[in-house]
């Protein structure tokens, strides 16, 4: 099964093989992209150490760098969203589609992005894309319920659920029933503790539960709870790509609750 770390992993190699042909041509031309990689790889190394202000300034650098190279404007968006800067990173998502429309389904960080900054609508049509190159991701079908209950009303987003034929990762068909009214927000919860061992399995699918039982009462409108549970998801110690996404929205959209 497909899920967004993965997808992430497959754009990537994507606009690797559509850079290494701008990098050829670029090349051609006397020019080298190497300044805007280091200038880059900077950036991506002052966002692990949590220094999110030097890390956005340096991905705003590797931009003026980059130059039409898909794949490193599509790292410099990622920095720049990870380190809280998301009004910043959206231009630059797009400006990847743009020069690299074959990859478009496949961002879902632009969705993400999208929804950081209110842009529902915007983000509900890239999740729509993205369910065609990864069907079975029920983190997708989780943005496209709150895209749609955001637009159109809750009603509206319970009517159009993105089903998933299976995702292994616990507890993402539990968050996936929840969608469906089949299970309480709690439920959810509980199953990321019972059905996983004690170590990294239990504390990534708390994580996990914990983010999407946030958006899903953001869905509903319930602010507080929102809150919450986004701030919940942000102590269980997991680190990657979607803590930042946590971190990032909760700043975003809750910003009087953090």
């Amino acid at each position: 099964n497909m899920n967004f770390a993965h997808s992430r992993f497959c754009t990537a190699l994507l606009l690797l093989s559509l850079g290494l042909t701008a990098c050829s041509l670029a090349q051609d031309k006397g020019a080298t992209p190497r300044e805007a990689i280091n200038t880059l790889r900077q950036a991506n190394g002052l966002l692990s150490e949590g220094e999110f202000s030097q890390a956005a300034e340096k991905a705003m650098a590797a931009a003026k760098l980059a130059g039409d190279w898909p794949q490193l404007l599509q790292g410099v968006a990622e920095v720049l969203y990870r380190a809280g800067r998301s009004a910043d990173s959206l231009p630059l998502f797009d400006r990847v589609v743009e020069l690299a429309p074959e990859s478009a389904p496949q961002n879902w960080q632009r969705g993400i992005a999208l929804c950081s900054c209110g842009k529902f609508a915007e983000g509900a049509k890239q999740f729509e894309t993205h369910h065609s190159v990864n069907p079975d991701d029920v983190e997708n079908s989780a943005w496209y319920f709150l895209c749609i209950a955001k637009t159109d009303g809750i009603e509206a987003a319970r009517k159009t659920v993105i089903p998933s034929r299976g995702d292994g990762r616990q507890p993402m068909m539990s968050v996936l029933q929840m969608l469906q009214q089949k299970l309480e927000p709690a439920q959810v919860l509980e199953a990321a503790r019972a059905k996983t061992s004690d170590g990294p399995e239990r504390q990534r699918a708390e994580f996990y539960a914990a983010l999407y039982v946030g958006l899903y009462y953001d869905s509903l409108g319930e602010t507080q709870k929102a809150a919450e549970y986004l701030r919940q998801s942000l102590t269980s110690g997991e680190r990657g790509y979607m803590v930042d996404v946590a971190r990032v929205y909760l700043a975003d959209r809750f910003p009087t609750q953090q």
